[in-house]
């Protein structure tokens, strides 16, 4: 992704300058080492990205892609696993109800993702296959 770091070192700036703040007015050091530690694993996320890809630097729009991406626009199978974890870490403090439900709730939710998965590798599988094909001749008539 092109420029994707940048928006985190902003965000990083912005952390630091709140860590000048904290360490110039208020007398108590935790809240500046706070400040201090949230904007050194942001500045630490940045350059992960940058070490991950280098042109996560760069401004402006990608390069074109030549191959066949497939990118869902909604999982439901992401929401009822992200749900069922939920459920877990609650029934884990609260009520054991909510636990086993948040288990079977999990479950459901990772075998939606692998049939969600299955299809989308179809998809794509028959949009390459498309693109691979020779174009169809249509017969004349007379």
């Amino acid at each position: 992704m092109r420029g994707g770091a940048i928006p985190v070192l902003a965000w990083a700036g912005l952390l630091f300058v709140l860590f000048v703040g904290n360490w110039i007015w208020d007398s108590k050091a935790v809240n500046a080492a706070e400040a201090a530690f949230a904007a050194v694993i942001i500045f630490a996320a940045a350059f992960a990205l940058w070490l991950a890809r280098h042109e996560s630097i760069r401004r402006g729009p990608p390069p074109p892609h030549t191959t066949v991406e497939a990118s869902p626009s909604m999982s439901l199978g992401a929401v009822l696993a992200g749900l069922g974890v939920g459920s877990i870490l609650f029934g884990l403090v609260w009520a054991q109800f909510t636990f086993f439900f948040g288990i079977g709730l999990f479950v459901v939710g990772l075998g939606r993702l692998a049939i969600e998965l299955r299809s989308e590798r179809a998809s794509r599988r028959a949009m390459v296959d498309r693109a691979a094909a020779p174009p169809a001749r249509e017969e004349v008539r007379r």
